[in-house]
This record gives structure tokens, sequence and C-alpha cells, in this order.
């Protein structure tokens, strides 16, 4: 997808319920499968996955994991459980899980983007219409409102935000805040 929201191009991955999508090592992405609670890395030259399953407590397979991002400064991926309970969870190379945060600051968290050039974390709540800036535990920096519906995705780039609304298929783009 371009910065102005055109489908470049289209994968042949086939997923159960994929809810997130992240980019990782070189020609590789991050797919969150939310009932299978799965990572899967897909290899983009030649379609190959490897499936990563991800064993934590939640209460309802369909408010499962709703969102994946990779930080590529300490090679860690951070997931995030949608609600049932809210979590932010920290898994290490290998994808066991090195921590899990309970999140408290939004009704439900539908999207999450690891920003390296603040060392944070940004999750997007649909259910919440916020977008919130966050510290790597999850803890909210800064809160912005959003006023669109059903925020399911969201990327930094080039000082701006980009927010993906699933219901709409529409992509929103704002100005990051100067810090």
């Amino acid at each position: 997808m371009s910065l102005t929201g055109e489908v470049l191009d289209t994968l042949a991955f086939v997923g159960n319920d994929l809810e997130g999508v992240s980019t990782y090592t070189e020609g590789k992405l991050l797919l969150a499968e939310e009932v299978k609670k799965e990572v899967v890395e897909l290899n983009i030259t030649d379609g190959t996955t490897i499936t990563h399953a991800i064993e934590y407590e939640n209460t309802t397979p369909n408010s499962g994991m709703e969102g994946v991002t990779y930080n590529s400064k300490d090679k860690t991926t951070y997931i995030l459980n949608e609600k049932d309970p809210g979590k932010l969870i920290h898994l290490a190379e290998d994808f066991s899980i090195i921590d899990e945060y309970h999140l408290l600051f939004a009704q439900d968290y539908s999207g999450i983007f690891y920003d390296a050039s603040i060392d944070a974390l940004w999750i997007v709540s649909d259910q919440s219409k916020t977008v919130n800036q966050c510290n790597l535990k999850g803890e909210v920096i800064k809160s912005y409102s959003i006023d669109f519906v059903k925020s399911e995705g969201v990327v930094i780039a080039n000082d701006k935000i980009y927010i993906v609304s699933d219901s709409e298929e529409k992509l929103y783009v704002f100005d990051k805040p100067d810090h």
C-alpha cells in the first residue's frame, strides 16, 4: 500500500483471522492471527511462512491477538490482545514471552506500531476512538482523539500518522505531533 492508500501489490497469503501486519527483517512481514494466537513470519519473496504460537491467557477468542509490531533496535516484537483483558505482550527474538502488561487506558486495542524515532509505541483504539503514544510498557505518554470508526491499524512514517479504517476501507493521514 502506498502512503496515499493505493494498493500496490497483493500477497498470496491466506490466513484464518488476520488482524495485524508489521514489517520485519529484510524481505519478511509479521502477521497476527487473532483466534489462533499466532505470529506468522511471511517471506514476501517466495511466500513461505513460519508460524509461532503465542501462549497467553485471554477469555474471548474473538477478542484475541489484534496487532503486531517489530522493534528493530532490540529485535523484539510486541503484540496486543484486543480486550478481555487488554494486554501488551513483549516477545523475545525467538517469540517467547518476555513480559505482559495489562492495558487499562481504552475500551479495546486494535493496532500497534513501534516508532524507532522516539523509541515508543503507538496504540490505536477503535472503540475509544483514540491513538495513544505509549512507552514500551504500554503506559500512555499522550492520547489523541480520532473521529472515525473501526480504526484497525496505525503506522508512523515521514512525520505522519497513518490510520486505517477497516469498515470504511479508508486511510487517514495526520501530522505527527511534535514532542
